[in-house]
């Protein structure tokens, strides 16, 4: 077994775009749990803009996955328009189906829209994923109201996670938004967050992610940037490197039509690391050690 391959035991994707879905899909949730299985990962958690995605899961790993598996495949909802937007009670269906993550809206949020129209400005490809169909034109979603405050069922919805001992995901949402959640969600009791991409719609500087390390809050970076020439490996290791390899995670959100598949992004991905300097222990932490705790699967 090689280094990369060794390194790849017991990896975690907390972000894998598998389909069916209304954005084409690469490859279905079946195909990369027997890919994930195959490497000898430990867990994958499968995201979907626009459905719960906890019931593949569990179906996955009852009558998919052998009973010997290492793998732990794991569902999340993303309170987006089509799942119901910021609704305690989708979130609590949810949650009793045993999604493992829940996620602050993502393409529907206000900064999502406004984040690419701002590219658009700038000249710069919006390279998300398109759908396949014709859909409705939807609101812009927010988790506060008019007066900057937290919606009211945004305390129910943390103590929801809480109780659960779930994941919040901050989605796409604003940085007054992402910041009033985390009061909210930790004076909620809850003890496991995720940022993702802070290199990309939030786009913090080194030291703002610095802070939100200090609070606690595992930071995940999206490797499906290398291929939208969003981010460059030199940049991902300084992140990595200067924040902290114990504050971070790597997430493919991989999963799109024309790129690779996502155990390919984090083959790619511990390569270029091992060659810019980190160490072996310093890959592992970031493929997968720090998600393993996150999910609970190590305390």
């Amino acid at each position: 077994m090689n280094k990369t391959e060794e390194l790849l035991q017991g990896a975690v994707d907390m972000h894998s775009h598998s389909g069916p879905g209304i954005f084409d899909r690469l490859l279905d949730h079946v195909e990369a749990a027997k890919d994930a299985a195959a490497a000898g990962m430990s867990a994958l958690v499968l995201k979907d803009q626009h459905s719960m995605t906890a019931v593949p899961a569990y179906l996955i790993n009852k009558h998919i996955l052998p009973a010997d598996s290492s793998l732990k495949v794991f569902g999340s909802l993303v309170l987006n328009n089509a799942t119901g937007g910021p609704s305690e009670f989708t979130v609590e269906a949810a949650l009793k189906y045993g999604a493992k993550i829940i996620w602050m809206p993502t393409f529907s949020a206000k900064k999502h829209k406004e984040f690419h129209a701002w590219m658009a400005t700038q000249n710069i490809a919006n390279t998300s994923p398109k759908a396949s169909v014709k859909l409705l034109p939807e609101p812009h979603l927010t988790i506060t109201g008019d007066d900057g405050k937290l919606l009211p069922q945004m305390t129910t919805i943390c103590e929801l996670i809480a109780a659960a001992d779930a994941v919040l995901g901050i989605g796409h949402v604003s940085r007054p938004e992402v910041d009033a959640i985390i009061a909210e969600a930790k004076r909620c009791g809850v003890k496991r967050i995720l940022l993702p991409h802070p290199e990309h719609i939030h786009m913090l500087t080194i030291d703002e992610m610095r802070d939100y390390a200090s609070q606690g809050i595992l930071l995940e970076h999206s490797y499906t940037l290398i291929y939208s020439k969003k981010l460059t490996h030199e940049y991902l290791f300084e992140m990595i490197r200067e924040v902290g390899a114990e504050h971070s995670c790597l997430g493919s959100d991989m999963g799109q039509v024309g790129r690779p598949r996502p155990i390919q992004g984090f083959r790619e991905f511990i390569e270029a690391m091992l060659k810019m300097g980190l160490s072996d222990e310093e890959v592992r932490l970031v493929v997968g050690g720090n998600a393993r705790k996150l999910l609970g699967l190590e305390e």
